[in-house]
């Protein structure tokens, strides 16, 4: 990137607010990654889409980091513009419901948020309103962009999916530089899977349809229950990006006859020896397999090769392509 272009987006951003050469290993879970050329924190819906436009006009390569969960960043950084969404927000924007002797009850709502909201923080917000759908997202780490980007997603099996619930977003176009609302049909949701993810469009803000619950405490108790049961299952306390891959799919379990028909890639890497198996600081967790944890050493490379090791033995041993969940930044 000439310094031409450097000192434009400054400019116009803010020559205080955008950062050289800023360490991504600062914000990503797997605390892997090179520097970013240039690194801006969004903290508002204005500057969100001012830093988005600005780097479309320019036509400076562009990625956006949530939390920083799912991601692997090159060891090489990004030779681009890196913004860090940190938009916060979570209201009612709409209740339907009827009015009787007891006052007036609430059927639905319409939930907004901004598309760098934690994930935790609107799971919280509409069991507090009483209000089911979005409860299993509790203490699941990223933001409401990524969430419904990839889809998020507990229990496969009881449909627990993000994009159930979502009724409409707002979405940025880098093609064009504008912005357009979108319904929930429009992003085409499938297991960790939505159209954006082939179109490059990125979420600026997202409303959820979500129903009135007959219990605040059953919710609390169905959430709290998940995160006990996430906590025993998932490594805590390390540096990972959680799943790795995806989970195989219903047909290839009944072909591979697995336990109760398990779709588990943690219970296929388990199988095939490789709990606990470790290249350079890269190691495949030992309380689930399907996490590659950093132990404080770990370069992209390391995953990377760790990766290749799994897909390979699953390709040999059982046919499997296993397909990555997490998301490359930068040249690989």
């Amino acid at each position: 990137m000439d310094k031409d272009k450097i000192e434009e987006i400054k400019n116009i951003i803010g020559p205080l607010r955008v950062y050289e050469n800023e360490l991504l290993s600062k914000h990503t879970y797997f605390k892997i990654g090179g520097p970013a050329k240039l690194f801006f924190e969004a903290k508002n819906t204005e500057d969100f889409i001012l830093a988005l436009q600005t780097a479309q006009k320019l036509k400076i390569p562009l990625v956006v980091l949530g939390s920083g969960a799912n991601v692997l960043v090159s060891d090489k950084g990004f030779e681009g513009l890196v913004i860090k969404n940190r938009t916060d927000g979570v209201k009612l924007v709409g209740i339907k419901g009827s009015i009787g002797k007891k006052g007036i009850g609430i059927k639905n709502a319409l939930v907004w948020a901004a598309s760098g909201t934690l994930m935790n923080r609107i799971a919280r917000f509409t069991i507090d309103q009483n209000l089911e759908g979005l409860e299993f997202l509790l203490s699941v780490p990223g933001t409401v962009g990524g969430g419904v980007k990839i889809n998020s997603h507990y229990e496969v099996e009881k449909d627990e999916f993000i994009g159930n619930s979502l009724a409409f977003a707002t979405l940025f176009d880098p093609k064009s530089g504008k912005t357009k609302k979108v319904d929930h049909d429009y992003f085409e949701f499938s297991y960790d899977s939505s159209i954006i993810q082939q179109t490059g469009e990125i979420v600026i803000d997202a409303t959820f349809k979500v129903e009135a619950s007959t219990s605040k405490e059953a919710l609390w108790e169905k959430a709290t229950s998940d995160v006990k049961r996430r906590n025993q299952e998932q490594p805590m306390g390390v540096a990972c990006s959680g799943c790795i891959f995806r989970n195989i799919s219903p047909d290839e379990a009944k072909r591979l006859d697995t336990p109760n028909l398990t779709t588990s890639t943690g219970y296929i890497i388990d199988k095939l020896g490789l709990k606990g198996k470790q290249i350079g600081g890269a190691k495949v967790s030992e309380r689930h397999a399907n996490y590659i944890v950093n132990t404080n050493t770990a370069s992209a490379v390391d995953v990377i090769n760790l990766i290749n090791l799994i897909k390979d033995k699953a390709k040999k041993a059982y046919s499997l392509d296993l397909k990555e969940e997490i998301f490359k930044i930068g040249n690989f």
